[in-house]
């Protein structure tokens, strides 16, 4: 840290990589208020998968309430030690290695049902790291999660450490896209929207700013505090940040960035026929949050529901003409 920004900003001080860590680590570790209502989702978890399984995450909308609506159900990432003798089927593992990772779809009645994505832990250190591929595990866990189980502590120490390094790439990357100068929440937003820059996806585009609003002193406590540390960004004046090097270096660093991206949209769009293999019901999950969401219904033939990526092209290209399915690359 330069003895600039020091200088600037007196409470850089505490801003350690211990301080950050134990912050992350407090909040990852902070049991969800619906702890009980998800303890049968994790139990049927740990049943299927034994003890390959090291951690349990929950992420997403079900974890404040505000962002959880009427229709949300849990969802959830399952970190193994590893492949084997984790999969029922041979082709599931030989998809493991390619574009991770796997989706499940888990019902518990018809009322109770949730969504869990599994990787193993050699993968997941790597996609939390400066080496991943995309956006897709890194970007999720670029926001708040709720380690709802763990193995043993050395598991415990290594998955909350996965969150924190997840979180400091992403500031790396929200930094090269930055363009002009900044304050520290309107960078913090931008963290949070990396995930949705980088997939095509169907969301509500209040998203965001909900998250934002969710954890807004979780966000604001980390997400300065390692851009103060990152050596790619420079105090300017009032509050407000700059990118350090010349414009060439700038742009340079953009480009990056939105190679990054583009490569992310496109795995994204690629793990869609995993999706076929391994989501149960994946079509009508897919069909209900787009009328849940958008508002759009479509009326799909028994075809095309059998063969989505054969016959649902009409479809496919009706949404996108329509905005419904996009990446999120602005705020709203």
């Amino acid at each position: 840290m330069s003895p600039g920004i020091d200088s600037q900003h007196p409470a850089c001080y505490t801003d350690s990589v211990e301080n950050i860590q134990a912050i992350i680590k407090e909040r990852t570790l902070a049991v969800p208020g619906c702890i009980d209502d998800i303890k049968p989702y994790v139990d049927e978890i740990r049943a299927r998968y034994g003890d390959r399984v090291l951690g349990v995450y929950m992420y997403g909308s079900v974890l404040s309430a505000v962002t959880c609506t009427e229709t949300s159900f849990p969802d959830f990432f399952v970190i193994t030690d590893g492949y084997r003798g984790v999969f029922r089927k041979w082709s599931h593992r030989l998809l493991a290695y390619f574009l991770p990772p796997h989706i499940y779809h888990l019902r518990l009645d018809k009322k109770r049902r949730c969504k869990y994505n599994l990787v193993s832990l050699r993968r997941f250190r790597r996609e939390c790291s400066k080496r991943a591929k995309d956006i897709y595990i890194l970007g999720r866990f670029g926001k708040r999660v709720a380690l709802v189980y763990h193995r043993d502590e050395k598991a415990r120490d290594e998955l909350v450490g996965c969150c924190f390094s997840a979180m400091r790439h992403v500031v790396t990357w929200t930094l090269r896209g930055m363009k002009y100068r900044f304050d520290e929440e309107e960078f913090t937003l931008n963290c949070l929207n990396l995930s949705y820059a980088g997939e095509t996806r169907v969301e509500a585009s209040s998203k965001v700013p909900k998250l934002f609003q969710s954890e807004k002193p979780f966000y604001l406590d980390i997400y300065p505090a390692l851009l103060r540390k990152n050596p790619l960004a420079l105090v300017a004046s009032e509050g407000k940040y700059q990118l350090q090097g010349n414009s060439w270096l700038r742009g340079w660093r953009r480009f990056r960035f939105r190679m990054f991206l583009k490569r992310s949209r496109i795995r994204g769009i690629l793990r869609w026929p995993k999706f076929l293999v391994t989501v149960d019901e994946w079509v009508d999950i897919i069909l209900a949050k787009i009328e849940r969401s958008k508002g759009i219904k479509l009326d799909v033939t028994e075809r095309q529901r059998r063969h989505p990526i054969i016959f649902g092209w009409p479809h496919f290209f009706r949404l996108l003409r329509s905005g419904a399915i996009r990446s999120k690359k602005k705020i709203d």
